[in-house]
C-alpha cells in the first residue's frame, strides 16, 4: 500500500470516528433538552423480519442514492426507488438481487423526472396503494439533482430553470405531496445539500444557490412540522465520490474554452461579453481544473453519507443538520470561527490566475 492509499484510509476512518463522536454528542444534547426543556424522543420505525416501513428515494441511479436505496432495501425497509431511465432501472434492480437481504427488504424502482408534477402523482399513487397500517410511509428522501459548472455572467436563464425545477422545486412539489403520509406516521424529510451553500466556489454559483435555498426551506419546514412529529434533517456533504464528482473532474480535465452553442452558456459581444472577458473566465476556469484532481482525490465513498442518512431516519434524536467528510466539517469551522473573508482568501490563493494568463479587460 502506497504511502498515499495509506492516508487516504486514515481520513477516512477519522471521518468515520469524528461522525460517531458528534452522533454521541447529539444524543447527549437531546438529552439535555427532553430533561430541561420537555422536547421527547421522535417516534422511530426500525424494520424487522415481519415489518417493512416505505421509503422514497429520490436519485438512485448513481452515487449517493443509490448507495441509500441498496442499504435502507437490505436493512428491511420496503424502497421505492426513482431513477429517469429504464436501463438504470434494471441495473439496479439487478444489484439489489445480488445482495444479501436477510431483513426481507424489498425494492420497487419508480421511473420519475422529479421536475414532472405528473411523474410525482404517478409514483404517489402507486406508493399510497401499496402502503398501509403494516407498512406506513416513514421517509422522504430528497437526493436527486443537477451540477453545471458556469460563471454566472455567461449562465442562461435555462441553466438557472432547470437547476431551480431539479434541485428545489422538485423538493418542494414531492415534499407536499407525502407529508399528509408522513404525518400519518409521524416521519421522516431528508433532503441533501451541500457544503457549497454556505462555502459556494467559482462556477458553482447555480449549484450553490440552489443548495443555500434547500437549507433555509428544511430549517423552515422543520419549525412548522415539528408539532405534528415530522421531523426535517439536512445533510449536507463535503466532496463525495460518485459519477457527479466524476463529471466535474473530467469538465474541468478536458476544458478548453466555453461552447458557443450550449443551452447553458450565453456569450454574444452585444451584451457587453468580449472576448478578453471570456479569456478571463476561461483562465479561471483552467486555474480550477488544476485543482480539481487533489480535491477529487480525497472524497469520501458515498457509504459515509448514507450512514449519516440512516442516523437521520432511525435515530430517536437526529441532528439538524449532518456535515459530513473532514472538508465539509473543517470548512464549517473555519466559517463560523472566521467568517466568509477566511473561506474566500484560501479561495482566492488555491485559485492565483499567474500575470501571463491574466486577460486585459
Amino acid at each position: 500500500m502506497s504511502y498515499g492509499d495509506l492516508l487516504d484510509e486514515v481520513l477516512i476512518h477519522l471521518t468515520l470516528v469524528i461522525d460517531y463522536i458528534s452522533y454521541a454528542y447529539n444524543t447527549l444534547l437531546s438529552f439535555i433538552l427532553f430533561k430541561f426543556l420537555n422536547q421527547p424522543p421522535l417516534h422511530v420505525h426500525i424494520p424487522t423480519q415481519t415489518y417493512h416501513p416505505a421509503v422514497l428515494v429520490t436519485g438512485t441511479s448513481v452515487g449517493i442514492g443509490r448507495n441509500v436505496a441498496l442499504n435502507l432495501a437490505k436493512r428491511g425497509y420496503t424502497v421505492f426507488a426513482t431513477v429517469r431511465k429504464e436501463e438504470d432501472a434494471e441495473d439496479l434492480k439487478n444489484t439489489f438481487q445480488e445482495t444479501d437481504n436477510v431483513m426481507n427488504g424489498s425494492l420497487e424502482i419508480l421511473i420519475m423526472d422529479v421536475t414532472n408534477k405528473d411523474d410525482i402523482k404517478k409514483s404517489y399513487d402507486i406508493i399510497r396503494n401499496k402502503i398501509g397500517r403494516e407498512i406506513p410511509f416513514v421517509g422522504l428522501i430528497n437526493n436527486a439533482g443537477l451540477v453545471l459548472y458556469i460563471p454566472l455572467e455567461i449562465a442562461t436563464e435555462k441553466s438557472f430553470e432547470d437547476s431551480f425545477n431539479t434541485n428545489y422545486f422538485s423538493i418542494i412539489n414531492l415534499t407536499k405531496k407525502f407529508l399528509p403520509l408522513l404525518r400519518e406516521s409521524r416521519g421522516r424529510v431528508i433532503n441533501i445539500g451541500s457544503m457549497a451553500s454556505w462555502s459556494p466556489a467559482p462556477s458553482m454559483g447555480i449549484y450553490s444557490s440552489t443548495k443555500a435555498a434547500i437549507r433555509s426551506i428544511t430549517q423552515v419546514w422543520r419549525m412548522e412540522t415539528r408539532s405534528m412529529g415530522i421531523h426535517f434533517s439536512l445533510i449536507e456533504p463535503g466532496i463525495v465520490a460518485t459519477r457527479l464528482t466524476q463529471n466535474q473532474l473530467n469538465t474541468y480535465r478536458t476544458f478548453t474554452s466555453f461552447p458557443t452553442d450550449s443551452k447553458y452558456h450565453d456569450i454574444p459581444q452585444s451584451k457587453g461579453i468580449t472576448s478578453n472577458v471570456i479569456d478571463a473566465y476561461e483562465n479561471l476556469f483552467k486555474m480550477i481544473a488544476k485543482r480539481s484532481s487533489l480535491v477529487a482525490s480525497k472524497a469520501i465513498p458515498p457509504a459515509i453519507v448514507t450512514d449519516a442518512i440512516v442516523h437521520a431516519l432511525t435515530a430517536p434524536y437526529p441532528k439538524n443538520t449532518y456535515y459530513v467528510g473532514l472538508d465539509a466539517r473543517l470548512i464549517a469551522m473555519v466559517s463560523w470561527l472566521f467568517g466568509d473573508r477566511i473561506i474566500e482568501a484560501i479561495q482566492a490563493k488555491a485559485l492565483y490566475v499567474p500575470n501571463d494568463m491574466i486577460a486585459v479587460i
